[in-house]
């Protein structure tokens, strides 16, 4: 038996709450971090929806520093700065961020500028509401893009919050299609942790679980959309996907976001058009780190070798998308030979040859 040896980092968020209404358990985490006055980072959505943002107000249990509610879209650099400027002027002692990847991003970047002025921490404290699948709320690094639409981003471990609310009740109010494709988001997380080269047994256990309830939970979601204890078990299978930051660098996002934030795709979506095409062709050289994921995705056949498994578990994430009701076809966003190929040149090189990164773009069309 091969022996296996390494090193991990636990880069997880100290405190999690998950469950309807776990969101009651905001006033004391935030007098456990010292925080009086939180200033909010979300996006236009969540503050013109007024029972939500109540909701936020009331568990906060003490009035807000300020708001910055107008973070779009892959966190845009002007209203990431917008909102680092505003909040300065409110003079906040932590950070409170509610929505999808975007805002959360937003607020870890507003988090740790304040904090590097205002205390020997280095950053405010940050609590985060995800109210959609990115799991960008565990993770140890922030984006955002620049006017000519290119994602650029930070990683540093200050960055990630410092408490999490998984509260299914306040995901209810995010559109069917968004939360689902977030859901292929994090599947995506969970694939590329399993297809990570180096020994991984931990990350490895919690992805494979991801995987096995997110196959499960999505659809579940899809048929019962107003249910808060599906949409519950829908963020518990996100959470399990991200435990090894460095996935969050494999080909499928990285392709991903060479068209996401140029074309305004979002990124669920880049992971819904992407991901089977991409296991495909990692399949050639990984049939065996594929073929784990098999049984997790309920198509494990008895006798069937490592290649047929690993053809099995990319098909069935095809399938499962197609089933979900989300994109699948790159050209209904109308781009140019000559924009793929854009896309594709700048992540080429030995490990990925440009012709196999515009073939798997060609594949996803």
């Amino acid at each position: 038996m091969e022996r296996m040896s390494g090193v991990f980092h636990y880069a997880n968020p100290t405190t999690i709450y998950w469950g309807p209404g776990s969101l009651e358990h905001l006033s004391e985490e935030l007098d456990s971090l010292g925080v009086k006055r939180p200033y909010l980072v979300s996006t236009r959505s969540v503050v013109a929806n007024a029972g939500l943002l109540q909701r936020i107000r009331d568990a906060a249990g003490r009035e807000l520093a300020g708001i910055s509610g107008a973070i779009g879209q892959h966190a845009p650099e002007i209203d990431v700065e917008d909102a680092i400027r505003t909040a300065k002027a409110a003079d906040p002692d932590g950070i409170v961020s509610a929505g999808g990847g975007s805002p959360i991003d937003a607020a870890k970047i507003v988090a740790l500028r304040l904090g590097e002025k205002s205390n020997g921490e280095g950053r405010l404290p940050h609590a985060a509401i995800p109210t959609t699948l990115s799991t960008a709320e565990l993770a140890p690094t922030a984006g955002m893009t620049d006017s000519r639409g290119q994602k650029g981003g930070l990683r540093d471990s200050r960055l990630t919050p410092s408490v999490v609310f998984y509260d299914a009740e306040l995901a209810l109010h995010t559109p069917l299609d968004l939360w689902l494709s977030t859901g292929i988001r994090s599947l995506d997380h969970a694939v590329e942790t399993i297809l990570e080269s180096g020994d991984h047994p931990y990350p490895d256990t919690l992805a494979l679980e991801s995987i096995r309830r997110l196959f499960i939970s999505l659809p579940a979601a899809k048929a019962e959309p107003a249910s808060a204890a599906i949409r519950g078990d829908n963020q518990v299978a996100a959470w399990f996907s991200y435990s090894l930051p460095r996935a969050a660098g494999g080909l499928s996002h990285v392709l991903g976001k060479q068209i996401g934030s140029p074309f305004g795709i979002p990124h669920g979506v880049t992971s819904c058009l992407l991901l089977p095409h991409v296991m495909r062709y990692r399949a050639r050289s990984q049939a065996s780190r594929m073929a784990l994921m098999a049984p997790a995705m309920g198509v494990a056949r008895p006798g069937a070798d490592a290649e047929e498994l690993a053809s099995a578990a990319a098909d069935a994430v095809y399938e499962l998308v197609g089933r979900l009701g989300l994109p699948q076809h790159l050209s209904a966003y109308n781009l140019t030979p000559e924009q793929i190929r854009a896309a594709a040149e700048p992540i080429s090189g030995s490990r990925y040859p440009l012709d196999d990164l515009l073939a798997i773009y060609r594949a996803a069309a």
